[in-house]
């Protein structure tokens, strides 16, 4: 017998990609190792990652649960605060020189 299996609706596949884009976000800040395994920082990367994300947070908000939501602009908001810390201290960095 056929076991039949359910498709994954447009939402579903939005927050599989918040999540996907989110974890290469915290790569690119040079925070985590990326899907390679490495250590490296590409702070343009992860503010084109970081906008975009804003952007289909601001689509789906109103479709998800609040649980969703609030885990939602939690990654959101905590990228935005480790992006401006990286940012920060990558300038005062070319300063020095």
């Amino acid at each position: 017998m056929e076991e039949k299996k359910e498709k994954l609706t447009l939402k579903d596949l939005i927050l599989l990609f918040f999540n996907t884009i989110s974890a290469r976000c915290w790569a690119r800040l040079g925070l985590t190792r990326d899907e390679y395994g490495d250590y490296y920082q590409d702070l343009d990367e992860a503010r084109l990652g970081i906008d975009t994300l804003d952007a289909v947070f601001g689509k789906i908000k109103d479709l998800v649960d609040e649980e969703t939501r609030r885990e939602m602009e939690g990654i959101l908001s905590t990228l935005k605060l480790n992006y401006f810390h990286q940012y920060q201290k990558k300038k005062k960095e070319k300063e020095k020189i």
